[in-house]
């Protein structure tokens, strides 16, 4: 339990608390548990019960998951003011993804139970609803795009990546950004890949030619025809020779 003064601040700036009065946020304060992260340290793993809400007090933390091929994937990066975790606490569902700490972090965890206790305030209510939409509408905003530049990728135009970094900084969210930055990265490496495998191929290509070239070359001039034309023709050059 904690009743720091200093994290009354930090609460107004988390939007499901951003509305509440100084006297709801000390009791939530006080019900919170204050945890140390150092780098590297798990705060939560993909597929673990979810009975608790994070808010991150101090420091960075990494939202990450893993690929098909079993290597990790960051889906996200979330600073101080960031409530993370509650999705588990509001569908009962396991943990959707792991959070690492990036750096030196503090976090405050609310249990289920004070988490309950809380949202009985229809102000909370109202702004974890507001909270949540404005991540699906990002969400649905995200995967549209994805897919249009994924469909560019698949026909082999590459051209957006040339105003890749005007997309990002012109962008209002820093979450968005982020995002987008691991996003365009990612497709630079696949055109990387891929303008090595066409040169490759033209490379094949290129050694396939002469060995066919030499090939058919050494055909023509292994025939019984070939040698006879040049024979006469070295018989021509003698006969030229002594006129």
């Amino acid at each position: 339990m904690t009743d720091d003064v200093d994290i009354i601040p930090q609460l107004k700036k988390i939007a499901i608390f951003s509305g509440l009065s100084d006297d709801v946020l000390v009791t939530i304060a006080q019900r919170a548990t204050k945890r140390k992260l150092a780098p590297g340290d798990v705060l939560m793993k993909k597929g673990d019960p979810g009975d608790s809400l994070f808010l991150i007090h101090e420091g960075w933390v990494k939202i990450t998951t893993v690929d098909s091929k079993g290597e990790e994937l960051i889906l996200n990066k979330w600073g101080a003011g960031a409530a993370i975790g509650e999705m588990s606490l509001l569908d009962g569902g396991m943990r959707s993804a792991s959070a690492v700490a990036l750096e030196d972090t503090e976090v405050l965890e609310l249990s289920r139970e004070a988490f309950e206790e809380i949202v009985k305030s229809p102000v909370v209510s109202l702004a974890i609803i507001k909270d949540s939409t404005r991540r699906l509408r990002f969400a649905t905003t995200y995967i549209e795009r994805a897919i249009d530049l994924a469909q560019k990728i698949a026909a082999g135009d590459y051209s957006f990546l040339e105003q890749s970094q005007a997309l990002i900084n012109d962008n209002d969210d820093s979450k968005a950004a982020q995002m987008l930055s691991a996003f365009f990265t990612m497709v630079r490496k696949v055109k990387e890949r891929e303008d090595g495998l066409k040169q490759q191929l033209e490379k094949l290509t290129f050694e396939i030619d002469q060995t066919r070239r030499k090939k058919e070359f050494e055909e023509i001039t292994g025939t019984e025809f070939y040698a006879n034309l040049k024979e006469q023709a070295k018989a021509l050059r003698e006969k030229r020779a002594q006129e």
